[in-house]
């Protein structure tokens, strides 16, 4: 395996990790077991563990294009983090707090991670506005919904049929890429 495969066999690995477990509790060891490497050779690849951190990103997957659809954005963004609920998925949206929170340098993460985040949803909805304030509002949402799910268990399969909580949240996520007042 060339250093370049092993390295990105690692970054995988960790990204996984880290969003599953979030910074403090994943080890290098745990990412060079699930890498199939020594930690030795994890560290050498990648430096620190804050080094590796940042280039597993494991916030980014929330960020992703998803495929076009015949449904609103505000609806496919919300199907995604449902989705990943039923499917016992790393939900990015939920961990992003978290993993600003035990990052290594917080102030730094947090900054890009909001850049991030807002640079994503205001493409996605076109929200070209100084302060981006939609896109604020959206993310806003997202994150709210996000952490609900996972960590307060609301909104359970048990308690509404998925599709019902995608097209209602859904609907309230849209009202503000519209621009509409609820």
């Amino acid at each position: 395996m060339s250093e370049t495969s092993t390295r990105e066999t690692v970054v995988a690995a960790a990204r996984e990790l880290f969003a599953r477990r979030g910074y403090t509790a994943t080890t290098i060891k745990d990412i060079a077991a699930a890498a199939g490497c020594s930690p030795a050779l994890v560290m050498k690849l990648t430096g620190s563990k804050a080094e590796l951190f940042a280039a597993a990103d494991p916030s980014a997957a929330g960020l992703e294009e998803p495929p076009p659809a015949e449904e609103p954005i505000g609806m496919q963004l919300v199907r995604r983090i449902v989705d990943r609920r039923d499917n016992d998925e790393p939900e990015p949206w939920a961990m992003a707090p978290l993993l600003i929170h035990e990052s290594a340098d917080p102030a730094h993460t947090r900054t890009a991670t909001r850049n991030r985040y807002l640079d994503a949803i205001a493409h996605r909805i076109d929200d070209t506005t100084e302060h981006r304030v939609r896109a604020q509002l959206v993310i806003l949402e997202l994150l709210g919904l996000a952490a609900g799910l996972r960590h307060l268990g609301l909104l359970g399969p048990e308690t509404i049929d998925p599709e019902t909580l995608i097209t209602r949240y859904g609907a309230a996520v849209q009202a503000i890429i519209d621009n509409q007042p609820r």
